[in-house]
């Protein structure tokens, strides 16, 4: 029940010197202007044994310089469980932010937040759980390579009137960047997951996600990427790969 986090899994493209400008290219630290939006739709995640497809999409919006606003969603097929009623659903609603709190030259600080409501639509429309989100940023970024600390704290409770749970999880990790050349940079990161408070999340976690990215312009690109549990086998945490596209406008 994890959230998905679209924007921390891919190697992205960019030009030389772009982390200086204002520039969307996967950069952790990344903020629209003010005024400016941008979508990240990602039309296919598939897992190692074919058995979960997701679509998702991200659409925010830049209410300042340093303080950004968005919506995500997802849906996917998905025959891992041989569910009862159906392989389709509706995954999730999420709203969230983020605000660039403090950056002086190289060095960047930035909290974020968001609410995610958790869906199960293969029966009929019925919200499963809510997931509380807060996380912070800091790191360092040059006109060639980003790193950036994460540390986030998330709470989940449920909405089914048969069950009662909450549960508390947390995650720390380092994201990076680097620019290889006018079209083309790596980004990866490696995230440790763990439960603070019972067992709904999924346990002790380590996920590498590494991908690659290649910007049309300054305001587009196009992305590759692969993720793994390195904790588990692939039988019971599959690798994920995807496609995504980007755009600010």
């Amino acid at each position: 029940m994890k959230k998905m986090v679209v924007l921390s899994v891919v190697f992205v493209c960019a030009t030389t010197g772009v982390n200086a400008a204002n520039i969307m290219n996967g950069n952790p630290f990344y903020n629209p202007a003010q005024g400016q939006f941008y979508n990240i739709l990602t039309p296919i995640e598939f897992n190692s044994e074919f058995n979960r497809f997701v679509m998702a999409d991200e659409f925010g919006y830049g209410v300042s310089d340093t303080f950004t606003i968005h919506l995500a969603t997802s849906g996917s097929y998905d025959s891992s469980d041989n569910p009862q009623f159906g392989k389709w659903s509706w995954n999730d609603l999420e709203f969230g932010f983020d605000w660039d709190l403090w950056h002086e030259n190289e060095l960047h600080a930035e909290v974020y937040g968001d609410v995610q409501q958790i869906y199960n639509t293969k029966h009929n429309l019925q919200t499963v759980a809510y997931n509380w989100t807060l996380g912070a940023r800091v790191g360092r970024m040059t006109d060639s390579w980003t790193v950036a600390g994460v540390v986030e704290l998330d709470y989940l409770n449920d909405d089914l009137p048969q069950d009662t749970f909450d549960a508390w999880a947390m995650t720390v990790g380092i994201q990076g960047q680097y620019i290889i050349n006018d079209n083309w940079n790596w980004i990866a990161e490696l995230m440790f997951d763990f439960d603070l408070f019972d067992k709904y999340y999924d346990g002790e976690q380590l996920r590498l996600k590494i991908g690659a990215n290649y910007n049309l312009d300054e305001s587009k690109y196009v992305g590759f990427y692969i993720g793994k549990d390195l904790v588990h086998s692939f039988k019971r945490s599959p690798a994920e790969v995807g496609v995504l596209f980007g755009i600010t406008f």
